[in-house]
């Protein structure tokens, strides 16, 4: 999914790669620190749903995609079957394939580097890569990353590693404390938690239906469909068949310039 290259031409020395490391672990920490709360929502669901502390634990480690995660979850609670939940992720998680050949016309890598990059991408991380100034990424001299290269929109791999492992250790940390502190919490709280996975599927929703109204009208027509083939099939089913049929008749209608929304 990412471009890949021989070498990270921006690059140009272990002590710059570095600095730039530390650059992108600060400029990610405001997203480690809003993953946190919402990691340890999921740690204290996923007990709830029946799996160990160190499953709920291993699939945060693993996976790293919170929609993902939660989604799993419900449907587990639902008593999903396992092919409809791996399913089931598949589709919410092709996102990633987008955001990942967006990214990467801002990098060059190795195919070993394109590894552990596509790894961290997720919503945020490939925001804050996408958006960042590569003039302002700055080596020990205060010199520009791009200072000297004919690529002045590229950015540094070890950068883009930086603002995605900062990220990461906040997602598996945030599931580590509500493992541990989920027999301590109120039963009441530990139920509401739930809501974080609604409240997550509105956040990634809100900002695509605000740029098109094309978007609120497959999403409205998904939910109208999931619920009604829901009657009559179990909800990984329903969500599955739903999500896939007007995803596609909306990409036949409304295809044209879709990437660039």
């Amino acid at each position: 999914m990412l471009n890949t290259d021989r070498s990270q031409k921006t690059e140009k020395g272990s002590e710059w790669s570095t600095r730039y490391f530390w650059q992108g672990l600060r400029t990610g920490l405001p997203i480690a620190l809003g993953y946190f709360p919402t990691a340890m929502a999921f740690g204290v669901v996923a007990l709830a749903a029946g799996l160990t502390e160190k499953q709920a634990f291993l699939v945060s480690i693993v996976v790293f995609s919170g929609a993902g995660q939660f989604m799993a979850i419900n449907l587990m609670g639902s008593g999903a079957a396992p092919i409809s939940i791996i399913i089931a992720n598949l589709v919410i998680n092709l996102r990633y394939t987008v955001m990942s050949a967006s990214l990467a016309r801002r990098l060059r890598l190795s195919w070993g580097q394109a590894l552990y990059v596509g790894f961290g991408v997720t919503d945020e991380t490939f925001v804050m890569n996408y958006l960042a100034d590569p003039k302002a990424i700055v080596d020990g001299q205060g010199n520009p990353a791009t200072q000297g290269t004919e690529h002045h929109e590229i950015l540094p791999t070890s950068f883009v590693l930086g603002v995605n492992v900062v990220s990461y250790l906040g997602w598996v940390l945030g599931t580590g404390a509500g493992v541990v502190f989920a027999g301590v919490l109120p039963s009441r709280i530990t139920a509401g938690m739930g809501v974080v996975l609604y409240a997550m599927f509105i956040a990634l929703l809100v900002p695509s239906v605000a740029r098109s109204l094309r978007i609120g009208c497959v999403a409205v027509a998904s939910g109208i469909v999931c619920w009604l083939l829901g009657l009559v099939l179990p909800v990984g089913w329903a969500m599955i068949l739903a999500t896939s049929a007007i995803a596609g008749i909306g990409v036949l209608i409304w295809g044209e310039g879709v990437d660039s929304l």
